[in-house]
C-alpha cells in the first residue's frame, strides 16, 4: 500500500486531545487515523498508509522513540509531529516539527500545510 502524504496518523493517550487534533486536521484537508495505544499505533505504521506520525507528549519517552523509529524505518520519507506540553520541555531526536500544545490544533495544521506544502505559502 502507497504512503499517503496527506493521511495522518495521530496518538495521545488522551481521548479528548485526539478528537480535537482530529477535527482541526480533517478541517484542514487531511485525513485522519486517531489512535490511543501504541500497540494500534504500532498496527497503523506496519500498514504504512500515513504520511505523517503525529505524537502527543501523553506518550512515554520509551513509547515516543520506539514509534519514531518504526515510522522512520516503515515510512522513510513520512514526516513526524511532536506535539509538546512545555516550551522548556525537551524534545526527542528525529523529529521534522514540534508545536506547542498550548498553540491548539489549527497550529498543527498550519505546521503541515507550510512543511508538506512549502509552494503554498508563497503569496
Amino acid at each position: 500500500m502507497k504512503t499517503n502524504e496527506n493521511t495522518v496518523l495521530s496518538f495521545s493517550h488522551d481521548s479528548d486531545l485526539l478528537l480535537q487534533r482530529e477535527v482541526a486536521l480533517r478541517s484542514g484537508g487531511f485525513e485522519v487515523i486517531s489512535v490511543n495505544t501504541e500497540s494500534q499505533a504500532c498496527f497503523e505504521i506496519e500498514m504504512g498508509r500515513c504520511g505523517v506520525l503525529l505524537i502527543c507528549y501523553t506518550a512515554s519517552v520509551g513509547t515516543i522513540q520506539d514509534l519514531a523509529k518504526l515510522f522512520r524505518r516503515r515510512c522513510p520519507t513520512g514526516s513526524i509531529v511532536f506535539v509538546m506540553n512545555r516550551t522548556d520541555e525537551s524534545v526527542p531526536e528525529g523529529f521534522d516539527y514540534t508545536v506547542p500544545d498550548s498553540a491548539g490544533p489549527e497550529a498543527i495544521v498550519q505546521v503541515l500545510r507550510s512543511g508538506l506544502y512549502p509552494e503554498s505559502q508563497a503569496s
